[in-house]
Protein backbone atom coordinates (compact mmCIF):
# COMPACT_ATOMS: atom_id res chain seq x y z
CA UNK A 1 0.00 0.00 0.00
CA UNK A 2 1.93 3.13 -0.80
CA UNK A 3 1.08 6.45 1.51
CA UNK A 4 -0.26 9.42 0.48
CA UNK A 5 3.09 11.58 0.35
CA UNK A 6 4.52 8.18 -2.99
CA UNK A 7 0.91 9.14 -4.90
CA UNK A 8 0.73 11.32 -7.49
CA UNK A 9 -1.35 14.01 -8.35
CA UNK A 10 -3.73 13.13 -10.90
CA UNK A 11 -7.46 13.06 -12.91
CA UNK A 12 -7.08 9.58 -12.70
CA UNK A 13 -7.02 9.37 -8.59
CA UNK A 14 -10.91 9.29 -6.53
CA UNK A 15 -11.89 13.16 -5.96
CA UNK A 16 -11.58 12.38 -2.23
CA UNK A 17 -8.18 11.46 -2.49
CA UNK A 18 -7.04 14.43 -4.75
CA UNK A 19 -9.14 16.66 -1.97
CA UNK A 20 -6.49 15.09 0.94
CA UNK A 21 -3.55 15.38 -1.10
CA UNK A 22 -4.15 18.99 -2.06
CA UNK A 23 -5.13 20.23 1.84
CA UNK A 24 -1.29 21.59 2.26
CA UNK A 25 -1.46 23.74 -0.66
CA UNK A 26 -4.81 25.21 0.42
CA UNK A 27 -3.37 25.93 3.73
CA UNK A 28 -0.55 28.01 1.89
CA UNK A 29 -3.05 29.61 -0.22
CA UNK A 30 -5.24 30.43 2.56
CA UNK A 31 -2.17 32.35 4.58
CA UNK A 32 -0.82 33.75 1.71
CA UNK A 33 -4.15 35.81 0.78
CA UNK A 34 -4.05 36.45 4.98
CA UNK A 35 -6.96 34.54 5.63
CA UNK A 36 -7.41 34.40 9.69
CA UNK A 37 -10.84 34.60 9.99
CA UNK A 38 -13.58 32.58 8.98
CA UNK A 39 -10.54 29.68 7.91
CA UNK A 40 -13.09 26.88 8.11
CA UNK A 41 -15.86 28.70 5.30
CA UNK A 42 -12.69 30.03 2.90
CA UNK A 43 -11.57 26.14 3.26
CA UNK A 44 -14.74 24.95 2.01
CA UNK A 45 -14.63 27.72 -0.87
CA UNK A 46 -11.27 25.92 -1.93
CA UNK A 47 -12.90 22.48 -1.45
CA UNK A 48 -15.56 23.38 -4.31
CA UNK A 49 -12.64 24.73 -6.43
CA UNK A 50 -10.82 22.03 -6.20
CA UNK A 51 -13.79 19.43 -6.97
CA UNK A 52 -14.37 22.35 -9.88
CA UNK A 53 -10.47 21.43 -11.16
CA UNK A 54 -11.05 17.57 -10.97
CA UNK A 55 -13.87 17.76 -13.24
CA UNK A 56 -12.66 19.97 -15.72
CA UNK A 57 -9.01 19.14 -15.68
CA UNK A 58 -7.60 18.28 -19.00
CA UNK A 59 -4.04 16.80 -18.02
CA UNK A 60 -2.80 17.31 -21.90
CA UNK A 61 -2.40 21.36 -21.39
CA UNK A 62 -0.21 21.42 -18.10
CA UNK A 63 -0.28 20.37 -14.63
CA UNK A 64 -3.09 19.28 -12.80
CA UNK A 65 -1.48 20.79 -9.58
CA UNK A 66 -0.70 24.26 -11.29
CA UNK A 67 -4.64 23.71 -12.76
CA UNK A 68 -5.80 23.21 -8.96
CA UNK A 69 -3.34 25.73 -7.36
CA UNK A 70 -5.10 28.71 -9.84
CA UNK A 71 -8.66 27.38 -9.37
CA UNK A 72 -8.35 27.47 -5.73
CA UNK A 73 -6.50 30.84 -5.44
CA UNK A 74 -8.74 32.29 -8.08
CA UNK A 75 -11.93 31.35 -6.12
CA UNK A 76 -10.85 32.53 -2.77
CA UNK A 77 -9.23 35.58 -4.27
CA UNK A 78 -12.74 36.26 -5.83
CA UNK A 79 -14.88 35.41 -2.70
CA UNK A 80 -12.48 37.92 -1.15
CA UNK A 81 -13.65 40.51 -3.42
CA UNK A 82 -17.57 39.71 -3.04
CA UNK A 83 -16.84 40.05 0.73
CA UNK A 84 -15.01 43.41 0.60
CA UNK A 85 -17.53 44.82 -1.70
CA UNK A 86 -20.56 43.91 0.33
CA UNK A 87 -18.93 45.60 2.99
CA UNK A 88 -18.42 48.60 1.31
CA UNK A 89 -21.89 48.61 -0.83
CA UNK A 90 -23.89 47.55 2.67
CA UNK A 91 -23.85 48.98 5.42
CA UNK A 92 -26.37 47.06 8.25
CA UNK A 93 -26.86 48.97 11.24
CA UNK A 94 -25.29 47.45 14.41
CA UNK A 95 -28.02 46.11 17.12
CA UNK A 96 -26.39 48.59 19.83
CA UNK A 97 -27.17 51.55 17.33
CA UNK A 98 -30.40 50.29 16.90
CA UNK A 99 -31.40 49.56 20.31
CA UNK A 100 -29.94 52.28 21.77
CA UNK A 101 -31.76 54.44 19.25
CA UNK A 102 -34.85 52.66 20.42
CA UNK A 103 -34.29 53.16 23.86
CA UNK A 104 -33.84 56.73 23.59
CA UNK A 105 -37.09 57.23 21.30
CA UNK A 106 -35.15 58.99 18.67
CA UNK A 107 -37.65 58.50 15.58
CA UNK A 108 -40.94 59.98 14.44
CA UNK A 109 -42.28 59.70 17.26
CA UNK A 110 -40.05 62.29 19.06
CA UNK A 111 -39.01 65.44 16.52
CA UNK A 112 -38.31 67.30 19.21
CA UNK A 113 -35.39 65.29 20.32
CA UNK A 114 -33.76 64.76 16.99
CA UNK A 115 -34.32 68.10 16.08
CA UNK A 116 -32.15 68.84 19.21
CA UNK A 117 -29.73 66.15 18.47
CA UNK A 118 -28.82 67.57 14.83
CA UNK A 119 -28.91 71.31 16.42
CA UNK A 120 -25.69 70.08 17.99
CA UNK A 121 -24.27 68.39 15.12
CA UNK A 122 -21.62 69.99 12.84
CA UNK A 123 -23.08 70.48 8.96
CA UNK A 124 -21.17 67.11 7.60
CA UNK A 125 -21.82 65.14 10.61
CA UNK A 126 -25.91 66.22 10.15
CA UNK A 127 -25.44 65.42 6.31
CA UNK A 128 -23.88 62.03 7.43
CA UNK A 129 -26.10 60.91 9.50
CA UNK A 130 -29.00 61.92 7.02
CA UNK A 131 -27.41 60.09 4.16
CA UNK A 132 -26.37 57.05 6.15
CA UNK A 133 -29.98 56.67 8.57
CA UNK A 134 -32.59 58.49 6.35
CA UNK A 135 -31.46 58.01 2.90
CA UNK A 136 -29.86 54.58 3.36
CA UNK A 137 -26.92 55.76 1.59
CA UNK A 138 -23.95 53.09 2.19
CA UNK A 139 -20.48 53.92 3.59
CA UNK A 140 -18.88 54.18 -0.43
CA UNK A 141 -22.28 56.55 -1.62
CA UNK A 142 -21.34 58.77 1.74
CA UNK A 143 -17.66 59.03 1.11
CA UNK A 144 -18.06 59.69 -2.80
CA UNK A 145 -20.74 62.48 -1.69
CA UNK A 146 -18.48 64.12 0.61
CA UNK A 147 -15.27 63.82 -1.46
CA UNK A 148 -13.46 61.73 1.43
CA UNK A 149 -12.26 57.58 1.93
CA UNK A 150 -14.35 55.00 3.13
CA UNK A 151 -12.58 54.44 6.02
CA UNK A 152 -12.77 58.08 7.01
CA UNK A 153 -16.99 58.06 7.18
CA UNK A 154 -16.83 55.19 8.95
CA UNK A 155 -14.80 56.68 11.31
CA UNK A 156 -16.62 60.24 11.65
CA UNK A 157 -19.78 57.72 11.98
CA UNK A 158 -18.52 56.16 15.21
CA UNK A 159 -17.79 59.62 16.49
CA UNK A 160 -21.22 60.97 15.04
CA UNK A 161 -22.85 58.08 17.26
CA UNK A 162 -20.25 58.50 20.66
CA UNK A 163 -21.40 62.10 20.64
CA UNK A 164 -25.12 61.07 20.49
CA UNK A 165 -24.41 58.98 23.76
CA UNK A 166 -22.64 61.80 25.38
CA UNK A 167 -25.86 64.50 23.85
CA UNK A 168 -28.10 61.91 25.35
CA UNK A 169 -26.45 60.77 28.29
CA UNK A 170 -26.00 64.55 29.21
CA UNK A 171 -29.86 65.11 28.49
CA UNK A 172 -31.16 62.89 31.09
CA UNK A 173 -28.69 64.07 34.06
Amino acid sequence: MTTQHNKKLSTELPFDEVLELVQPMITSILLKCQIYKDFEYYRHIASIAVWNAWRKADQTKGLFSAYIYTTVKGEILKELSKEKSFENMNTPMDHETINYIRDHDISERNPALLEWFMSHLKLEERKIVLLFYVEGYSYLEIAKELGVSVEAVKKRRTRIMIKLRELLNSKEE
